[in-house]
């Protein structure tokens, strides 16, 4: 089971994805709170820097990123839209 931790210290923090039961795997990104009509930007390792990273998750980077965007935007702000870049996504409000 997978499950998405946000740990905040003032306008940043991280957040970090868990998979497993006895052993854990952790894939953990920096987040910071945006202004205007964003509401966060969590950065993500590029598409070549994932498999070296987090080589327990290898090929699984879509998969993964999907999963931890999705959930915050359903716990955070569920009205929000993700916007997809190369070393970040966002949310963002409309």
């Amino acid at each position: 089971m997978a499950k998405v931790k946000i740990t905040q210290k003032g306008p940043a923090g991280s957040v970090q994805y868990t998979e497993g039961w006895l052993k854990k795997n952790i894939c953990e990104f920096y987040f910071e709170f945006g202004g205007g009509e964003t509401v966060a930007i969590i950065t993500i390792p590029a598409e070549d820097q994932w498999d070296t990273g987090y080589p327990w998750a290898s090929g699984r980077r879509k998969e993964i990123l999907t999963f931890v965007a999705e959930e915050l935007r359903r716990t955070q702000a569920p009205s929000a839209t993700i916007v997809w870049e190369e070393r970040s996504f966002r949310l963002i409000n409309k």
